[in-house]
């Protein structure tokens, strides 16, 4: 009698073996986060593209290292070339130089050691009046899919943004020292979150430094399909309204490029930065103006700062952020 065979179970020969890479995703994700992050780091800093700047490191590490006990602040000219961008170690910053280090033109980052500063050789800015907002999200705007809230669960969204990505190595550069000393700029009334909401639950979020009129994102996440879209479309709205200068994401991507930032150089950045990051800002608790979640935002034509009044000639980046997406002229370690 001839053996039955389910046909909706492959055979065995046929069936997928997990990959070497699965196994070890899954292991490292069960693993203590110290230990997750001390493996995962150490593979990040060994990627063949890396390995030139990892002598340099070791050398600005070694320099810094007995004046890790106090705050450090570094001069972003002495930024190096490889690795692309490192200024110095931080030492035991608090929230004043934190502030004082991005109004520089740097940012605090460390996958494993002592946080460091950075400054790229390019920046990703988004000037308000070149902002884009796509049919989807007016679309969203206008049914109210998702409710929007400032300062509502800042620590959440941190944690969020800092959580493993699908498909991605859980390596995260949010670390404990990162979201502690976020959270005391947001108690000081320095660092903002942007929440988006559906049926009560927490889809999506956004999470950031204001300095004067400077607002850095940082980090965001999203759980439902364009939420974070949606959410970043109205924080941009009211720093364009609040009369802020720019919008910081750092790094080029295809996403930042879809809703209008551009590169500018680095002297440009440092420039901007010392300007704008010195107007008064708004310091404290951030909430939502309601007159300003409706889907008929024109950046373009909206009151608030002019890019022209900011690079009168224009960007001196050579590179447009198609260009830097498409090369390694903006590496990041």
């Amino acid at each position: 009698m001839a053996a039955l065979i389910d046909t909706d179970k492959p055979p065995k020969s046929a069936r997928k073996l997990p990959s070497l890479k699965g196994i070890a995703s899954s292991v490292l994700m069960r693993a203590p986060f110290p230990v997750r992050q001390t493996i995962l780091g150490a593979a990040y800093r060994l990627v063949p593209g890396r390995l030139p700047g990892l002598l340099p490191m070791l050398g600005a590490t070694l320099r810094d290292l007995p004046s890790v006990g106090r705050p450090l602040v570094p001069d972003p000219a002495n930024a190096l070339a490889g690795p692309a961008g490192l200024c110095g170690l931080a030492g035991r910053i608090g929230v004043g130089e934190l502030l004082e280090g991005y109004r520089r033109g740097m940012f605090v980052m460390s996958h494993v050691g002592p946080l460091a500063w950075w400054s790229s050789s390019y920046r990703t800015v988004l000037f308000f009046d070149q902002a884009k907002i796509d049919k989807t999200t007016r679309r969203l705007l206008r049914n109210g899919r998702f409710r929007i809230t400032f300062d509502r669960a800042f620590a959440d969204v941190v944690a969020a943004c800092a959580a493993p990505r699908p498909g991605q190595a859980p390596l995260t550069w949010i670390t404990p020292r990162i979201r502690s000393l976020f959270g005391a700029a947001h108690t000081a009334g320095n660092a903002h979150s942007v929440e988006v909401w559906q049926d009560d639950e927490l889809v999506g979020g956004i999470y950031g430094l204001a300095v004067g009129g400077v607002f850095f994102t940082e980090s965001q996440f999203h759980t439902a399909r364009d939420a974070s879209k949606v959410g970043f479309a109205v924080l941009n709205r009211h720093l364009q309204a609040w009369g802020f200068a720019l919008n910081d994401g750092k790094h080029p991507t295809r996403y930042l490029a879809d809703v209008g930032m551009t590169p500018v150089t680095r002297a440009e950045f440092r420039a901007l930065t010392a300007e704008c990051g010195a107007r008064p800002g708004r310091v404290g608790r951030w909430t939502v103006d309601d007159a300003l979640l409706d889907d008929r935002w024109e950046p373009a034509t909206a009151d608030g700062v002019r890019s022209e009044a900011l690079l009168p000639n224009g960007s001196a980046a050579p590179f447009t952020m198609d260009e830097l997406l498409t090369s390694n002229r903006n590496p990041t370690w």
